[in-house]
């Protein structure tokens, strides 16, 4: 009899599982066929942005001009109104997803879907320098959070489908499969599991089938690369990486501050991004080449000369431009910019190597390519995310080893100066001002919190830990086996707490939980 249940009970998790893919499979397709639409409605935007702007440039008349302002002030509305009414669907979204996996925020997917949505083809189109690439994994957890609901699974799944759905959206914005899944192990979670990977792999792939389908094979960027990087000019990828670094801190450190200098701004909530609609209006008729993401800059400072003047120029406007559009709340992510910023500057580097120091015409090449995935580990603190997303993205890997070292030495240097990820400050910010909904005392749940080294938890018996009311530990994964703990049990690195607690406590302790569980301790 027992041996039966226990077979029984194993068939019941396999099945689960099975399950489980599934819908991680229907999140990813879903979540693909939303980006694609998406994808096809910025272009869109984006081109009736430049004939708006060529014909305005040709004909200033007062005709062009007041419709001109009209649309102004129509876009402002239509931004202000979300931010007001629809505040999760503010930013990039990655703080969102991050918030809702600790249980901090939660989602009201539908009305946040179709508001991202609408709000980034605005925000984008009128040529603020935001990407697409958070917002596509907003709208991905959001579906993933829809499944959720709509087929009433169980609440262990909900951070499954939510982690697919934000995956599935990065792999279809980049074109990115492996870097999608990455992402939401390194950066969302910071942990791995085989089922996490296993699901957030099925669906990256499924979306990317559906993205590939729609805009071909072909890599976000066309980059020939002509020759390998000399093991004995590794030293300038260590001062470029200290170089890059302090321009990511630069970044971090001042996007807080362009939103607090936002939020003091006289003007009822509504009506105040019209302030940054007519600056993106102005810099749109100047220096048109730094609205948008980017990724026409991109392949520009990748396939064609520039003169240093030029480049320190696009440099300071789309570092600035990046940072006032932001700040306005938009719907609109800024992991494309990064990307944008790092290529300008590893191409200013490359140039002065060249020009002033004899290397190689090639290595004006690399360090574009170095650039976008230094900026993006200073900034967001993924060096792994990093490496293989521009892998993915330039569809060469012959630049691997000077790709995943410049990623390091950046993360080391960021360790160093103690640098907090981009997303998890905007998320602290979030939570500053956001009531935590009180959850349901009487529904009983399950949450995990895996340990890593150093950290409170490691070598800690179970009974020499504080732990928080209404919460009882009821199992320690630990490899592949399940102990039922006592107090005697000491929690080892690797291992994965089960916290048997309430919906409402569970809202105010994971959070905690997991700081602790993860920050370490020297």
């Amino acid at each position: 009899m027992p041996n039966s249940n226990i077979s029984d009970i194993m068939k019941n998790l396999r099945h689960k599982k099975l399950e489980l893919y599934f819908f991680g499979a229907l999140v990813g397709l879903f979540t693909g066929m939303v980006v694609v639409f998406y994808r096809l409605a910025l272009n869109y935007a984006s081109e009736l942005h430049e004939i708006s702007f060529n014909a305005l440039s040709e004909n200033l008349s007062p005709g062009n001009i007041f419709i001109t302002i009209l649309l102004l002030i129509l876009f402002s509305l239509i931004l202000g109104y979300i931010n007001t009414y629809v505040p999760m669907a503010k930013g990039s979204g990655i703080p969102q997803v991050k918030g809702v996996l600790v249980r901090q925020l939660s989602f009201d997917w539908l009305k946040e879907l179709i508001a991202k949505f609408f709000g980034g083809v605005v925000a984008i189109g009128t040529g603020m320098s935001l990407g697409r690439e958070g917002p596509s994994v907003h709208l991905g957890a959001e579906i993933g959070k829809g499944f959720f609901k709509v087929f009433k699974r169980e609440d262990p799944e909900r951070k499954y489908l939510v982690s697919c759905g934000a995956s599935a959206g990065l792999a279809a914005a980049f074109n990115a499969p492996l870097a999608g899944a990455i992402f939401s192990i390194e950066e969302l979670h910071k942990f791995m599991s085989p089922l996490l990977i296993t699901c957030v792999l099925i669906s990256s792939v499924v979306s990317d089938f559906v993205s590939k389908y729609f805009f071909g094979l072909e890599p976000s960027f066309t980059i020939k690369v002509e020759s390998g990087f000399g093991l004995h000019d590794y030293h300038l990828i260590i001062i470029f990486a200290l170089i890059v670094t302090i321009i990511g801190k630069l970044f971090g450190d001042w996007l807080v501050k362009f939103q607090e200098i936002f939020a003091k701004i006289p003007l009822p909530p509504i009506i105040k991004p019209i302030v940054i609609i007519f600056i993106v209006f102005m810099v749109g008729i100047f220096f048109r080449d730094v609205t948008g993401g980017g990724h026409h800059l991109a392949e520009e400072i990748i396939n064609h000369p520039f003169s240093y003047k030029t480049l320190f120029l696009l440099l300071a406007l789309k570092f600035l431009f990046t940072l006032i559009c932001y700040s306005s709340g938009a719907p609109g992510g800024i992991f494309l910019p990064i990307l944008v910023i790092g290529a300008i500057s590893g191409k200013i580097y490359g140039m002065l190597m060249v020009d002033y120091f004899g290397y190689q015409e090639s290595y004006v090449i690399y360090f574009i390519i170095l650039g976008m995935a230094s900026l993006l580990t200073a900034v967001v603190k993924a060096p792994i995310t990093g490496t293989i997303l521009i892998l993915e993205m330039t569809g060469s890997f012959e630049h691997f080893f000077p790709l995943i070292t410049v990623t390091m030495v950046t993360f080391l240097i960021t360790e160093i100066l103690e640098m907090i990820p981009i997303y998890d400050t905007l998320l602290e910010r979030m939570l500053e001002n956001h009531e935590i909904e009180e959850g349901d005392i009487h529904n009983k749940l399950t949450i995990r919190i895996p340990v890593g080294p150093d950290s409170y938890f490691e070598n800690k018996k179970i009974c020499e830990v504080t732990w928080p009311n209404d919460c009882l530990i009821v199992g320690i994964k630990r490899g592949e086996k399940e102990i039922i703990p006592k107090g005697k049990h000491s929690i080892m690195s690797g291992d994965v707490l089960i916290i048997l607690t309430n919906e409402s406590t569970a809202k105010v302790i994971k959070l905690d939980l997991l700081k602790k569980a993860q920050e370490v301790i020297l």
